[in-house]
């Protein structure tokens, strides 16, 4: 029962703060609000047994990704948001009337399924997210994709530093 709760909370969690970090005008604040999305969901993996993904999930993500992105707002400073007259200001109604409608739809979809683990207790799933099976995995199966991935980083890196060299040495004479 307390790990229906735990789930619980941490996906109305995810949900809200992942509709804060569109909505808000505050790129500072929005930042912060991707953080709690990034741990709520962290939370959702450890409860689905996946500990090494939720460790990646707020290291690099939580940890690394959003701590540039506040350096980059921190940089550039906050940008006053120009108040314009929005022409389709009227249409909001409407817009909400149809979230709400495809939500309730949804719900609906939903309570009518016969999804396993919706009403009864869901199956035990293997090692999915752990060290071992992720190694496994990349070792097994997944291992020229993952070595052409690596091997695309490494020709995006070199192009970039040529790249900026060039613009670089330009103006210089070089």
């Amino acid at each position: 029962m307390g790990e229906r709760i735990t789930f619980a909370v941490a996906a109305a969690a995810a949900l809200i703060s992942a509709g804060l970090v569109i909505t808000l005008k505050s790129a500072f604040r929005a930042a912060v609000s991707l953080i709690v999305t990034l741990i709520s969901v962290a939370v959702l993996f450890l409860i689905q047994s996946a500990q090494f993904v939720a460790a990646i999930q707020v290291i690099v993500y939580a940890g690394a990704i959003v701590v540039l992105f506040l350096f980059v707002i921190a940089y550039l400073g906050e940008r006053r948001v120009e108040e314009t007259v929005d022409p389709l200001g009227r249409m909001h109604v409407f817009g909400w009337l149809t979230a709400l409608g495809l939500g309730g739809f949804a719900a609906l979809a939903i309570a009518n399924s016969r999804l396993p683990g919706l009403r009864d207790d869901p199956r035990k799933v293997g090692n999915i997210g752990g060290p071992e099976a992720i190694g496994q995995t990349f070792l097994n199966h997944q291992l020229v994709a993952f070595e052409a991935t690596s091997l695309v980083l490494l020709v995006a890196a070199v192009g970039a530093v040529v790249l900026a060299k060039r613009a670089g040495g330009a103006g210089v004479g070089r």
